[in-house]
């Protein structure tokens, strides 16, 4: 495996690059004191790989309420050559006085990390007690060192031992090669499988993988929620967009377009409306037209050629759910009731309280995925959040569930939706359970312009972003790169470019903009279908973003061998069969490989 992947180094060259001499770490631990504690500890050497590892008694006998690993080959100095990446794809270089990174996306995506140096490169990876610690990078005086955090219940209540890998490279390695390092560490353990070896047993998928998901909001309350706690007769109208037969009739207008395939997905189907009172799904809203008419659409829209899916949320329940039962809700410490973020967010349903993972897959999907497929649903069942944040510890003693219990039984869940509609999707990039994730809606809410922008005025140690989780997945896991990629053709040409950049696969949102607040998050621009006018315009959208992924979408089953930036605005990314695309975001021509590349403009390279 290490020769096929070309990460097989010789000992001389990892003692030239001063990687095998024996190395350590340096464990700080915090207490709720106020105290730190320091203590060095040595790494376990094995070949081109160091080690950390703690027994979890040991982490519970310190008493502490943090915990900060960094070994000794995680130091720079500014103005020294290399870099340092997040697995959410946030990059940067030595070249900083001060300050501090912590991901603003809260705990890893993937537990990851990487660093170079002149001295040589590691990326780290978090075997166990990986769900779900946090990295930071801290700058003092010039001094750059990157390490790895527990906090909260990962130092108080640790579920399992604690172990880092950190594999070693030579200095000069990119950050695109440590990317792959992880991608083969995810395939060689068995933890995820490529499209390629899926697609074969699963036509489903096969279709979905070469088709632009096209997600249709019908209906939904007011967000944020004017009742936080509702009751059927509280419960604030629900506003109708989209018709079960309006669906219909967009299927035929795509289809009359030319638009070869599609995956629609329908967000508010259900009683309610969008998140109106999960778990409660059923009867499908009335407004809409119920429950048959509902069935009627699902066959016509496949007998137009296209899959359509059910959006549905297992994660978040609502008071007003004829369901409602706090027994099956995360617990706190005290034995309180889990709020979502605090209590401070409203949705459609109210106020939502976080579904304990062994009870959703218990008392829900086990239950309620069998009975939304029997409308008639087919593709990659979309259910929402669960892989966008990360799986809660629940401290009930009904149903005690860590971090990694969590994570298992959401996958439990994925597996029910991949065999009750042909596949699974969900919200974000959080890898706990990427075994059983075919399709993400967007892999980063961070914007790289926001990212750039903020390395400019000083306030991060980011400078970039880069296409971290599409090197790691791009062949294994479709994705549309970010929430300001969706409705692809309808953004500004950079966003455009961002996509094909990231390899992703295109979808689009009718009604992406609903939040009353004007906190809607998906672009600057949407798809509507009031008019007969704003159907056609929208249409024509969708079917320019076909004609372009068209010639694309085999791209989905390759890996992402490599990314560059070749000039200032100038990006190749490279894939497994040879083939390479460079998108050009700057107002003048670039040549490259005896071609040119036309202003904010793209090209596709052969083998």
């Amino acid at each position: 495996m290490k020769n096929k992947i070309g990460f097989a180094f010789a000992a001389a060259a990892c003692v030239a690059a001063s990687l095998c001499a024996a190395s350590e770490a340096v464990l700080e631990w915090g207490f709720a004191d106020g105290r730190v504690e320091k203590e060095t500890v040595r790494l376990a050497e094995d070949g081109e790989v160091a080690s950390f590892s703690l027994k979890r008694e040991d982490i519970v006998g310190k008493g502490a309420v943090s915990l900060k690993v960094t070994p000794d080959f995680a130091h720079a100095r500014k103005g020294e050559a290399g870099y340092w990446f997040s697995p959410y794809g946030f990059y940067g270089e030595f070249d900083r006085d001060s300050g501090r990174f912590f991901s603003s996306e809260e705990r890893m995506n993937m537990p990851m990390y990487g660093w170079a140096t002149p001295r040589g490169a590691f990326l780290a990876i978090i075997t166990s007690l990986k769900y779900y610690p946090k990295h930071c990078v801290d700058v003092k005086d010039g001094d750059y060192a990157i390490s790895c955090v527990l906090e909260e219940q990962l130092c108080r209540r640790p579920y399992e031992d604690f172990r880092i890998e950190f594999h070693r490279f030579p200095a000069g390695t990119s950050y695109a090669a440590l990317a792959n390092r992880y991608r083969w560490y995810q395939l060689g353990r068995g933890a995820v499988k490529p499209l390629r070896e899926r697609v074969k047993d699963n036509p489903v998928l096969e279709y979905a993988v070469a088709a632009p998901e096209i997600r249709i909001r019908q209906a939904w309350k007011p967000v944020p929620s004017p009742v936080p706690h509702q009751t059927p007769e509280s419960e604030p109208p629900v506003k109708v967009a989209v018709t079960f037969d309006r669906v219909r009739e967009i299927s035929a207008a795509l289809k009359n377009a030319g638009v070869g395939k599609a995956e629609l997905c329908l967000v508010g189907w259900n009683i309610g409306g969008h998140d109106g009172r999960w778990p409660q799904a059923f009867p499908s809203e009335p407004l809409l037209g119920g429950d048959a008419k509902l069935r009627s659409t699902i066959a016509a829209v496949k007998s137009d050629g296209y899959l359509i899916v059910p959006h549905g949320n297992f994660r978040d329940g609502y008071i007003i759910a004829d369901c409602w039962d706090a027994e099956w809700t995360v617990k706190n410490e005290d034995g309180s009731l889990h709020p979502d973020r605090g209590g401070k967010y409203r949705w459609g349903g109210g106020m939502p309280y976080v579904i304990c993972p062994q009870r959703a897959y218990e008392r829900f999907c086990t239950r309620d995925m069998p009975r939304i497929a029997a409308f008639g649903f087919k593709g990659l069942g979309y259910f929402d959040v669960i892989s966008i944040l990360h799986a809660t510890e629940c401290l009930d003693k009904r149903h005690p569930c860590s971090c990694a219990d969590g994570a298992r039984y959401w996958g439990m869940c994925a597996d029910i939706s991949r065999r009750e509609f042909g596949g699974f999707a969900s919200e974000g990039s959080v890898d706990h359970f990427a075994g059983s994730l075919d399709s993400v809606l967007y892999a980063s809410f961070s914007s790289p312009t926001d990212i750039e922008a903020a390395a400019r005025s000083g306030k991060s140690l980011a400078k970039a972003h880069v296409p971290i989780f599409q090197i790691v997945y791009n062949g294994i896991i479709v994705q549309n790169p970010f929430a300001s990629t969706v409705n692809f053709t309808m953004q500004d040409r950079y966003w455009q470019l961002k996509l094909l950049e990231y390899g992703g696969r295109p979808n689009f949102y009718f009604y992406s903009k609903f939040v009353s607040d004007g906190t809607d998050w998906m672009g600057k621009r949407d798809l509507a279908c009031a008019t007969e006018e704003e159907l056609a315009a929208s249409v024509a959208k969708i079917k320019e973003g076909w004609d372009v992924y068209a010639g694309l979408s085999h791209l989905q089953y390759e890996f992402i061998e490599n990314h560059e930036r070749l000039a200032d605005g100038v990006f190749r990314t490279t894939w497994s069969n040879g083939e390479s695309l460079v998108v050009n975001y700057n107002d003048a021509p670039f040549a490259v490989a005896g071609a040119e590349v036309a202003p904010m403009g793209w090209k596709l390279f052969g083998k």
